[in-house]
C-alpha cells in the first residue's frame, strides 16, 4: 500500500498521464515505432482517445495490446514481449 499511496501523491502523475499533450510530434517519424500496451494494465489503464474527442495523426505509430499481460508485461509473458520487440526491429520473422 504504501507504493501505492507514494504514487497518488506523486506531483507528476497528472504530467505523465497527459504527456501525449507536451510531445511534439515528428512528422514523418524518426523510424518504425509500436507502442505495444498490456491489456489487463490496472496500474496505467489505456485510455481510449475515440471517446475523448482526441484523434490520431495520420503518422501516429502503430498500437498493439499484448493480451492477458499486466502492467510488467515482460514477467506475465517474456515470449510475447519479445516476439512483439522482434518483429517492430526486424530481428526475426514473427
Amino acid at each position: 500500500m504504501e507504493t501505492i499511496d507514494d504514487a497518488l501523491e506523486c506531483t507528476i502523475v497528472h504530467d505523465i498521464d497527459t504527456a501525449d499533450e507536451h510531445v511534439a510530434l515528428m512528422d514523418p517519424l524518426p523510424c518504425p515505432i509500436t507502442i505495444a500496451w498490456a491489456e489487463k494494465d490496472r496500474v496505467i489503464p489505456r485510455r481510449d482517445r475515440r471517446a475523448s474527442g482526441s484523434t490520431a495523426p495520420t503518422f501516429a505509430p502503430r498500437f498493439t495490446v499484448l493480451p492477458d499481460v499486466g502492467h510488467v508485461a515482460m514477467l506475465d509473458d517474456p515470449e510475447l514481449v519479445a516476439s512483439t520487440i522482434l518483429a517492430v526491429t526486424g530481428a526475426a520473422k514473427v
